[in-house]
């Protein structure tokens, strides 16, 4: 073949990689919460939904529907390849995905994520929960969400009744299911039930295995069905590919071990002491320091991948 034309195959090769992830994506269209919104007026149910946002919808190859599904919240990077990867996975188990987009439609990328607050992602993820609850394709009991570090939070936290009846009213439906990546620890509060598997990694600069640990304690307590997944020696992302990127400015969390209850605001440490507003004000800013890595882990990508398999296939009763 001459070097003109092996150079043309190269490039179409390549397009096709790139455009393959998204080829047979239908691009839902929703209103959400504005990009600075926070905690109170959600849960007050006075949220204006004055942002638009979407989502990338895919049913899987086989079957007729409806099928179920998972909603997927990605982290501060964005929609990279490695959400792409867990939207196949799902879809090759007969499971459609939602991938939401929080920040394109908004204007945002890395560089200006802090634009977006955590409730307003949340918000987005029950908004797109609410989008597949009314798509004939979509078994609107079936419907699980996942979540990476920004996204974790909406993964965790939509389990929170204050989260979900503020946006979707007493009677409108829940996730059946939630997965938590590398994020969502902080905060507890009552939860809808539904199970919950959260993964953390003990060289997480961004958060405190301790506070995880804790977390999981205080809401298995309350009643709620959640498994905390810690692997050793893992970094923040370990589920990607990336290569370790040691970031020495961005703050980190690692020795933060304070909890925060959304239903009474009531803040505890880890061995349990209580902190008054302004302890807790105090601890919240001498806790952070600067510095911070994160990379992934075949070892550990693959062994949650394997975990997450069983997870959804238990609760939405696939054959495996």
């Amino acid at each position: 073949m001459p070097a003109f034309r092996r150079i043309i195959a190269f490039i179409a090769s390549a397009a096709f990689a790139l455009t393959s992830a998204t080829a047979f994506a239908e691009r839902i269209n929703f209103d959400s919460a504005a990009r600075d919104s926070r905690p109170i007026p959600i849960f007050q149910g006075k949220t204006e939904y004055t942002d638009h946002i979407y989502g990338e919808l895919q049913l899987p190859s086989k079957g007729s529907g409806p099928f179920p599904a998972m909603v997927i919240m990605h982290s501060s990077r964005g929609i990279v390849d490695t959400i792409w990867d867990w939207a196949r996975m799902f879809n090759d188990m007969g499971i459609a995905t939602l991938v939401v987009d929080s920040f394109t439609p908004r204007g945002l990328t890395e560089s200006n994520a802090d634009r977006l607050t955590f409730p307003a992602g949340i918000v987005d993820s029950l908004r797109a929960l609410k989008v597949l609850q009314q798509d004939p394709r979509i078994d609107a009991n079936n419907i699980g969400i996942i979540g990476f570090s920004r996204g974790a939070m909406a993964a965790m936290d939509s389990s929170f009744e204050r989260y979900r009846v503020g946006v979707l009213g007493a009677d409108g439906g829940k996730f059946a299911l939630h997965i938590v990546f590398y994020g969502g620890c902080a905060q507890y509060a009552k939860t809808t039930d539904s199970p919950i598997l959260n993964f953390a990694g003990t060289d997480d600069d961004f958060n405190n295995v301790d506070v995880c640990r804790k977390d999981a304690e205080i809401l298995s307590a309350q009643g709620t069905k959640i498994e905390l997944v810690v692997y050793e020696g893992a970094l923040h992302g370990f589920d990607t590919d990336f290569p370790l990127q040691t970031m020495p400015m961005i703050q980190n969390f690692k020795n933060c071990q304070m909890l925060q209850s959304l239903d009474t605001f009531e803040a505890t440490l880890v061995d349990g002491r209580s902190l008054n507003p302004e302890e807790r004000t105090r601890y919240a800013q001498n806790c952070t320091g600067n510095g911070a890595a994160r990379g992934g882990s075949r070892k550990y990508a693959a062994a949650a991948r394997e975990r997450v398999k069983l997870f959804v296939a238990d609760h939405f009763k696939l054959q495996r």
